[in-house]
């Protein structure tokens, strides 16, 4: 399978997900959020009641954010075959994706975005981290600059939470 092809699909998988959680977050801080907010550590009980009050147009402005720096990247990795690129912007992605099904399992209900990642996120994972490694991509040279795109990566989520914050309909 062609790597270039994998590294393009990113971006429908990403938006797929991010469609999941637009269109469920905000009836899930409504309608099941109160009913399981006593199970959140309290620890982590005032980051998420943060989430609580963001409308999907909030949320949807953070996802533009970083759609546009991951769409950057991922155009940058085609046209120089710096695959490290990619596999940094899709480890930050990673990270934020291995929550849903941990968070739902421990709260014991659906959380938006745990069906994407079930369903298509993970299984493209194995596919793509696979073919890397057919392809001699996956070494520790790749995986260390990736990490260190990963790290600079967080700024762009903080800057889009920001921007979610900011954003209001008028």
């Amino acid at each position: 399978m062609d790597i270039d092809f994998l590294v393009w699909s990113f971006l429908i998988i990403f938006m797929l997900h991010n469609f999941e959680e637009i269109i469920m977050i905000e009836r899930w801080f409504n309608e099941s959020y109160p009913r399981i907010r006593e199970r959140i550590p309290s620890f982590a009980k005032k980051e998420v009641d943060k989430f609580g009050t963001m409308t999907s147009a909030q949320f949807s402005a953070a996802v533009c954010v970083v759609f546009i720096v991951a769409s950057a990247l991922i155009l940058i990795t085609i046209t120089t075959k710096q695959y490290y690129l990619f596999v940094g912007l899709n480890i930050f992605f990673a990270l934020n994706i291995f929550t849903h099904p941990v968070q739902s399992i421990f709260l014991r209900s659906y959380v938006p975005g745990v069906w994407t990642t079930l369903l298509i996120i993970i299984p493209y994972n194995i596919l793509f981290f696979y073919q890397l490694h057919l392809n001699g991509i996956l070494n520790a040279g790749t995986v260390i600059s990736a990490l260190i795109v990963t790290i600079l990566l967080i700024p762009v989520l903080m800057i889009s939470h920001k921007v979610a914050e900011k954003w209001t309909l008028r």
